[in-house]
């Protein structure tokens, strides 16, 4: 029997200072999140992944199904099936100014869970940048209409990027 232990965490730390006369002030902090899932299909719970480097030349699309997504593991090929999304991770490699990468629903059967539901809302990860989109609880489903995960490269350049997929399989 597979098992799946996960953890999702992102964080903004910084330190904001001002120098006055004789001293300076100054504001240290962060905003943290560490949610962990543990193995299963409830709320709180995933028991698929999928991760992958990609490479997507300039202009291109990259449509990725999340019902059918190819995967090698344990020397096997298997097809990993997502009934729902619990987080999608996204990390742009490419460290040029403008270079952009696109999370865009409006493909046909596009995943819109992330944009609520509507396909006409673009996310935008900038060069040398991460999207990390999660829904611990309820996760986001996909079926028929609702399963193309398209990355599309709106920069000059051959873009990579790492991704993971984390979600359940009913």
């Amino acid at each position: 029997m597979t098992t799946l232990a996960s953890e999702i965490k992102a964080s903004i730390q910084w330190l904001f200072q001002e120098p006055l006369a004789l001293t300076t002030v100054g504001d240290a902090s962060q905003a943290l999140y560490d949610g962990t899932l543990a193995s299963g299909t409830a709320a709180d719970q995933a028991d698929r992944i999928w991760s992958d480097q990609r490479t997507l030349a300039a202009g291109a699309n990259d449509d990725l199904d999340l019902t059918a997504l190819a995967h090698s593991i344990f020397g096997a090929s298997v097809a990993i099936n997502f009934a729902r999304v619990k987080a999608i991770l996204i990390v742009h490699t490419s460290t040029t100014a403008g270079e952009k990468l696109w999370l865009d629903p409006s493909v046909t059967n596009g995943f819109s869970g992330a944009t609520a539901g509507t396909t006409s809302g673009k996310i935008e990860i900038g060069a040398d940048s991460a999207a990390l989109l999660a829904s611990k609880k309820d996760g986001w489903a996909t079926g028929l209409s609702n399963k193309i995960l398209r990355i599309h490269n709106a920069g000059a350049q051959t873009a990579v990027y790492n991704i993971v997929v984390l979600g359940t399989s009913v």
